[in-house]
């Protein structure tokens, strides 16, 4: 499943759902191309990681803890 990233390279509403639904499925190879040059808040990266760990997907849960996390302010 495909994603737009912004020029900014946060992770926005559009790109959320379809990178939630890549953890769900499994779907690893996928994942990493959607984080690639990625970055996102705290609370969305732990969201997405229990996501992983829910799903039993510690390789996901891997690439998940490697995406930079910016602050608050930066939207």
């Amino acid at each position: 499943m495909e994603m737009n990233i912004s020029s900014q390279n946060k992770l926005g509403p559009a790109n959320f759902m379809p990178l939630e639904m890549s953890i769900e499925k499994g779907e690893a190879s996928s994942v990493k191309k959607m984080l690639s040059g990625l970055s996102m808040r705290e609370p969305e990266r732990s969201y997405l990681i229990d996501v992983a760990k829910m799903n039993k997907q510690s390789s996901i849960m891997a690439l998940l803890k490697d995406v930079p996390v910016r602050g608050i302010m930066e939207m």
